[in-house]
């Protein structure tokens, strides 16, 4: 899968989609990792790590939207003797990366073969990263809601993996996202009810049943893991038939479901069903089309969310639809 890049304008911007398929295979490994990890932040850790063993990178790292003129350098991990970016660079203001900034924030990832280029045609870009002892660098975007919210990084990848690196970081920047989105959401949580992290939620919604129809493993888990502490009762389905078979098992108090599905529409299994009972439905879809081709709410949705959405608004959806019956 790798691809020799030689030749590769330096400061190319690989646009998300552009490229063949990403290594399956490498992404659900990266994604395991982050299953296996007890909270959003050990997962972070544990997929940096594993990208720059795999990926042979001196650095892989994130930086986080601090304010309108900074970002923030918040999770990394270091290969040996490399020295800590966060210890060196807690911050960075976006003008140093203006030429680069730009680009990531209309989604383009930023793919950098030889640093050295830049000593001409980007004097001030080389300047900053030149010190840091960088010679090669791939930058993706954090994209939530179409805004970007800070970047995934490498240093010194192997200039001959770097277009498959790109590739790969397209797809789990997504998930780097979510992670981040799951963090914020634990701080809100503990800020809402005054509570130390080591003391128990007392959660809101014991007994209640969520049913998560998705054909997206990583989904299921990540919308899983956020909903369970509320106190919900969570069953999955990854189609439609098998959403079928649990609801003639346990009917839940509500659903949510992907709309586009490998065997059928979400909104039309949802129409069907609202003839035998009443289950209000959150809707999801990565379509931006699919709200104004209505129908939804005869399918008995009580909300509807575009991927990506933020995890706090799939709470407050799924709270709304539990407490409407």
């Amino acid at each position: 899968m790798d691809k020799n890049i030689e030749g590769l304008t330096p400061g190319t911007y690989l646009c998300p989609g552009e490229g063949a398929a990403g290594n399956e295979q490498f992404v659900e490994q990266c994604l395991k990792k982050i299953h296996a990890a007890p909270d959003a932040e050990a997962g972070l850790g544990c997929l940096l790590e594993f990208l720059g063993k795999s990926l042979e990178c001196d650095r892989v790292y994130v930086f986080e939207e601090m304010d309108r003129q900074h970002i923030r350098n918040t999770y990394e991990w270091c290969g040996e003797g490399i020295p800590s970016g966060i210890a060196q660079l807690p911050y960075l203001a976006k003008k140093d990366l203006a030429a680069w900034y730009e680009q990531l924030a209309k989604g383009c990832n930023m793919i950098e073969p030889a640093v050295e280029a830049l000593r001409l045609r980007e004097p001030l870009i080389y300047g900053f990263l030149k010190p840091q002892g960088i010679r090669t660098i791939i930058l993706s975007p954090l994209l939530f809601q179409g805004r970007m919210t800070g970047f995934l990084g490498a240093d010194n990848p192997p200039p001959e993996k770097m277009e498959h690196i790109s590739v790969l970081f397209d797809v789990l920047s997504y998930f780097v996202s979510s992670l981040i989105s799951q963090r914020e959401l634990m701080k809100l949580r503990r800020e809402r009810i005054g509570l130390p992290q080591n003391k128990a939620v007392s959660p809101r919604h014991i007994g209640k049943t969520v049913m998560l129809v998705d054909d997206s493993r990583e989904l299921l888990h990540i919308n899983k893991r956020v909903l369970r502490p509320e106190g919900y009762d969570i069953i999955c389905a990854g189609i439609l038939r098998e959403a079928k078979e649990r609801i003639a098992e346990n009917t839940p108090d509500v659903i949510v479901m992907d709309i586009d599905l490998p065997d059928g529409n979400g909104l039309a299994f949802c129409r069907e069903l609202r003839k035998k009972a009443e289950i209000p439905v959150v809707f999801l879809t990565a379509r931006s089309d699919v709200r104004a081709m209505g129908g939804w709410e005869k399918a008995g949705g009580y909300a509807f969310l575009t991927k990506p959405y933020q995890l706090e608004e799939l709470l407050t959806a799924v709270a709304g639809a539990a407490d409407s019956k």
